[in-house]
């Protein structure tokens, strides 16, 4: 009608929806959920909707679903004839419980596979780990579950926050730009040592890929390096295990020194079968973690005070016999590794005058029992040790070639590893709606975890495409301190995006608050994202 004027919040949800078509998720869901005739939104628009509401930047909720879409323009950015309304309740509920009914698994794989094709996504080497994500009220074995559903207990919580339940997702990462390529939602309780082998052959059985595997600690155990004895992978040693305990701490002599480019590295090499299983171990020194004492000094405060704790317990603690007291010391005592206890001694306790003894009358019983006496104090010379502690670690690989592997290159693929734990961070992150956990079905619970994932998947896919599109054309953007970077996060572009809008003026659109910069960006995400601000596609066609 002319002379009305519509106002719409468009902000960053552009960027986010241009990056959904271009990857055809929309279609792929669609497929796997098709919807009923009179449905006046597709599963996959619903999909797509709730992805944008990942992405919202404020505590908005499924059961406000709705009102976040109020002030967005719904039809430009969902398809023609959508309204806000009938993002409702009941209709995000269906599409819920239809993404668990289809395998939360398969279905992110098959869209993963669709982006690593759409996008070039590299698969060469992999990085798997898990975390936590706890939730709030009442998740029984009751109705609602049943033999494919995940259980919400109690479990090791990464969150700290033993007293909720949780699930547990795990991922499997690429290196190039941390795209996740694998989803495995688990329960609460999941050992990661156990489950980590499952999880790379199946993800080997699916994708049918030579990856190298890189992983944390957790994976490291006899049983799992037997179980993946076919597979390539890379891993930390646990410092826990007494041969890697012992190497942490010896001379270096006896190990190969391994040339190494890497700023502030030394690193050295040794060939070990722990599990039965040929190996090459390399050792690894951080000197920059060298000459930083506070890094183990917090640590040793911390155990000191639990140390001083126990020790005050049991000097408290009133033991019947010798015997039970010695064991008692020699238990705490090693326990010890940076302290030790002097001027230990064994306190006899007097036997109180039973009622009615006269007075001066020697007791039946002359002690009733023996107390720990003694000081726990620092040893001297654990500088060395803690030093060499917190500087060193080792990493262990069944990949025996040195000339295809050599150690830098094993180094530089372990410190990726940092690509999945950032998408960890991000699906924590409070200033997005992914890590608010509200729906009271498992089921849903496994297919929010998915919607999660997928939030993700665009987030890395947006940030990846951006950078190498800059690298391309030699180009900067100015970051949070106003300096230029190639290389800026996919959330600082997303606040970059803020206070722009979509304007109906005598039915002709319009985009308010374009700055040059922000013209430029749309252009290197391409023409999908073009679309919904209005722009026309770049002349310069840009790699993937």
């Amino acid at each position: 009608m002319n002379g009305e004027l519509q106002v719409d919040s468009l902000d960053h949800l552009g960027l986010v929806a241009g990056v959904i078509d271009e990857w055809g998720l929309v279609e792929l869901t669609d497929e796997e959920l098709p919807g009923h005739p009179q449905n006046h939104i597709s599963s996959g628009q619903v999909v797509k909707a709730m992805i944008l509401n990942c992405f919202g930047f404020l505590s908005a909720p499924l059961y406000l679903f709705s009102e976040f879409f109020e002030s967005k323009p719904v039809a430009h950015l969902l398809g023609e004839g959508i309204e806000a309304k009938h993002l409702n309740d009941d209709r995000i509920g269906r599409v819920l419980d239809g993404l668990h009914e289809s395998g939360v698994t398969m279905f992110f794989l098959r869209a993963a596979m669709k982006a690593v094709e759409k996008f070039g996504i590299k698969t060469e080497q992999c990085h798997l780990d898990s975390s936590s994500f706890s939730v709030e009220g009442e998740y029984g074995a009751g109705e609602e579950t049943d033999m494919a559903t995940i259980e919400i207990c109690r479990g090791y919580s990464r969150d700290q926050r033993p007293d909720l339940k949780q699930y547990l997702v795990n991922l499997v990462c690429s290196r190039d730009g941390g795209v996740p390529l694998w989803l495995k939602v688990a329960s609460g309780n999941q050992s990661d040592g156990a489950a980590f082998a499952k999880i790379m052959a199946e993800f080997r059985g699916q994708w049918h890929l030579e990856s190298l595997f890189v992983m944390d600690a957790a994976f490291y155990n006899q049983s799992n390096v037997q179980k993946v004895s076919s597979l390539k992978w890379l891993s930390r040693v646990p410092q826990t295990l007494g041969v890697a305990k012992k190497m942490i701490q010896g001379s270096t002599e006896a190990w190969t020194a391994v040339e190494c480019h890497l700023p502030g590295y030394q690193m050295w090499e040794t060939r070990q079968d722990y599990g039965g299983e040929a190996q090459r171990w390399l050792l690894v020194e951080s000197g920059q973690r060298q000459s930083q004492p506070e890094l183990w000094e917090k640590e040793l405060h911390k155990c000191e005070r639990g140390l001083k704790k126990e020790w005050k317990r049991l000097q408290n603690q009133v033991f019947a016999c010798q015997p039970d007291a010695y064991e008692a010391l020699l238990q705490f005592n090693e326990s010890l590794e940076y302290h030790q206890l002097v001027q230990v001694s064994l306190e006899p306790i007097p036997s109180r005058r039973a009622p009615g003894q006269p007075r001066g009358e020697k007791s039946t019983t002359s002690v009733a029992g023996y107390r720990l006496q003694g000081e726990l104090e620092r040893q001297s010379g654990i500088e060395g040790p803690l030093s060499r502690k917190y500087s060193r670690f080792i990493l262990a690989t069944n990949q025996l070639d040195s000339e295809e592997w050599p150690g830098e290159k094993l180094l530089r693929e372990y410190k990726q590893q940092q690509q999945v734990e950032r998408g960890f961070r991000f699906l924590k992150d409070p200033l997005f709606f992914t890590s608010s956990v509200f729906v009271k079905k498992p089921q849903r619970i496994e297919a929010l975890a998915l919607l999660m994932a997928l939030t993700l998947l665009v987030y890395t896919i947006a940030e990846r495409k951006l950078r190498r599109n800059l690298a391309i054309v030699q180009e900067t953007v100015l970051d949070q301190r106003k300096r230029p970077t190639a290389k800026p996060t996919f959330r600082w572009i997303l606040q970059k995006f803020q206070g722009i809008h979509l304007v109906l003026l005598n039915g002709v659109q319009q985009i308010t608050n374009l700055s040059e910069e922000r013209r430029r960006i749309i252009q290197l995400l391409g023409p999908p994202v073009c679309r919904y601000y209005l722009l026309p596609p770049p002349e310069h066609r840009y790699g993937m």
